[in-house]
């Protein structure tokens, strides 16, 4: 019997007990003495001088290169295959010199990735969740947990959100049995004052019991998938209902037009989306402004490549390309992200010094491909669903350049009509070679981890 299914077996007060003296543990971790000194160092550093940014990643860059070249086998044969030292990338330009790490080359070498000089025992290990169909495996050290966490913080700051004021989260743990047919359907983080809630088990006959929670537990701010705050917004509206937060924080998935409108319309604040990576390359996070995903330059080094490692012209749509700054354990260099997204020219309003990335930052696997080559981006579809009523659910699905599949889940008031709307309006945008079905469903499952993707496209996905 494995930890998981000790907990699921444990009455829901004791799994509590258990939940809090896990939290209590990443609590000592995340929320020590350094915690507020270095959020208010990390707010500060927003702000910097790009001169005084630039060195910043300068110096991180060179000891970790340094670092990287001396401890860990994989580094040391790289740099030796193409007679590099360390002294030879010594600034973000130097970077192309080496060549990409892909996710087949850390699960060749996992072994030879992670540092000689950093205890084994001090790293935790932390996992993708496999949404191309190849989970990956890794690890983090202390700095690196800790970085992760500040810059968390970062963005809900920013939000407004306090560490110890009450917010509610939903994610994919875990936290409740899914043979679990009653309330209970969350667990409370005392440690955190936070209300952890089940993505397993919304359902029509439970959200009730959700927002029920929600209206007593009083959160300043709720946390989760795109899909899943939705799924609360669309059950209050349907109703009439409204639930005032101070604000919605998102991430994880592609954050839809339609799905911001409904939710900011429904919990009567603004929603705080931010992109982070497993691996713990790259970090971006929306500000008060809202006019697109800020990088966060002391986190991680980005660029925005073509397939073979090149960079992009100014604007245009590359590969996600990252280079941890803290992640001395198992450091990744030039590490190639499944996602896509170009960068802003223009930068933000609100005067802070890091770079904007795309409003909308999105997996390969989320773009539809067409016959003459086009990419047509997830927030592009949603515009003939809009008009749309009676869609309690879809999803779309292309598997070759002339086939896509729209899954629906249908509700009260959906008429027949509609659904020739709707692929006229897709046809509109992907072309009238496209040939459009529609399948009309009783349920759209989720991802293992309580991830929903509203476009699967399993046609292959090339930037030349």
């Amino acid at each position: 019997m494995n930890g998981q299914q000790f907990y699921e077996r444990l009455p829901w007060p004791l799994q509590t007990l258990a939940l809090n003296i896990y939290a209590g543990k990443i609590h000592v971790e995340r929320f020590g003495p350094r915690f507020r000194l270095e959020l208010e160092r990390s707010l500060e550093r927003e702000r910097w001088p790009q001169e005084a940014l630039e060195e910043y990643q300068r110096t991180r860059l060179q000891e970790l290169v340094r670092h990287a070249y001396e401890s860990v086998p994989y580094y040391r044969r790289i740099f030796d295959e193409r007679g590099l030292t360390p002294g030879d990338v010594r600034s973000p330009s130097d970077l192309p010199r080496l060549p990409l790490l892909t996710r087949e080359d850390v699960r060749r070498n996992l072994p030879d990735l992670i540092s000689s000089r950093v205890p084994r025992e001090s790293l935790a290990m932390g996992r993708t969740s496999g949404t191309t169909g190849s989970p990956l495996q890794f690890y983090w050290d202390r700095d690196m947990r800790f970085m992760n966490n500040i810059a968390d913080w970062r963005q809900k700051a920013v939000a407004g959100l306090t560490h110890g004021q009450p917010h509610a989260v939903l994610y994919g743990r875990m936290i409740v049995p899914t043979s679990q047919r009653k309330p209970p359907f969350w667990r409370m983080n005392y440690f955190d004052n936070q209300l952890w809630l089940s993505t397993f088990h919304i359902s029509t006959e439970n959200l009730g019991f959700y927002v029920q929670k929600l209206r007593r537990f009083r959160p300043q701010v709720l946390e989760g998938y795109p899909s899943t705050v939705e799924m609360v917004s669309r059950y209050l509206e349907e109703r009439g209902e409204r639930l005032p937060l101070h604000a919605v924080l998102t991430t994880s998935e592609t954050l839809r037009p339609d799905q911001r409108e409904r939710i900011e319309r429904v919990f009567d604040c603004r929603v705080f989306d931010f992109y982070g990576l497993a691996e713990r390359v790259i970090f971006s996070t929306e500000c008060e402004r809202h006019e697109g995903h800020h990088v966060n330059l002391d986190y991680g080094l980005l660029e925005i490549t073509n397939d073979r490692g090149e960079p992009v012209a100014e604007g245009e749509l590359g590969w996600i390309v990252g280079t941890s700054l803290h992640n001395r354990g198992m450091p990744f260099l030039r590490y190639k992200t499944g996602d896509v997204t170009r960068l802003r020219m223009r930068p933000c309003s609100c005067g802070r010094r890091f770079p904007i990335m795309e409003d909308v930052t999105t997996k390969a696997e989320d773009v539809i491909v067409t016959r003459d080559g086009r990419f047509i981006s997830p927030s592009v579809l949603t515009h003939p669903f809009k008009p749309l009523q009676g869609i309690a659910m879809s999803q779309i699905i292309q598997e070759d350049r002339d086939h896509l599949t729209v899954k629906i889940v249908r509700a009260a008031g959906f008429r027949d009509e509609q659904g020739e709307t709707l692929v006229r309006g897709l046809q509109e945008r992907v072309g009238e070679e496209m040939r459009i079905r529609l399948e009309f469903v009783d349920e759209i499952p989720r991802s293992g981890n309580g991830k929903f993707k509203w476009v699967v496209s399993k046609v292959p996905f090339t930037i030349q």
